[in-house]
């Protein structure tokens, strides 16, 4: 499985950053087992001096990875410059792998469920159905107990 997260940066010196950097694993991790994948993001954007940048970096975990919800694995990242040499402060992450409990649901099952539970089961208005369907993630019993709450 891989989530994209999102890194927002800082360039705290007077200086753009040169063309052809990545960002990376750094080279001494906090712990000996890696639970991602290694990766390389290019840095395509300019990254001028004294300004603020934002990365997406797609985490992809680890085949040996077994889900567990209470073990933290922490992880360092490090931009390196167009020569691979290491620049800036690394960058910290802390990293759970777990099991999705529920996929995501897309906005038609959304809908779809949010429609039934105020036409057929008339639990409440059809706004209040989208809500409370979007707030449980698509259960459908939570959704029901939620709006039998509110009623």
């Amino acid at each position: 499985m891989t989530e994209i997260i999102e890194i927002e940066v800082l360039n705290d010196t007077y200086w753009p950053w040169k063309p052809n950097c990545t960002l990376t694993l750094a080279d001494e991790q906090p712990s000996f087992e890696l639970p991602i994948d290694v990766f390389s993001v290019p840095v395509e954007q300019e990254v001028r001096g004294k300004s603020q940048a934002t990365f997406s970096v797609p985490l992809t975990a680890a085949h040996h990875m077994i889900a567990d919800d209470n073990k933290v694995y922490e992880v360092a990242l490090t931009f390196r410059g167009p020569r691979g040499q290491s620049f800036g402060a690394t960058i910290p992450l802390k990293i759970k792998c777990v099991l999705n409990k529920k996929p995501n649901m897309t906005d038609l099952d959304i809908y779809k469920l949010a429609i039934k539970l105020h036409e057929q089961l008339q639990l409440g208005s059809l706004d209040d159905c989208i809500r409370v369907v979007r707030e449980n993630n698509g259960d459908e019993a939570e959704s029901i107990k939620g709006l039998q709450r509110n009623n």
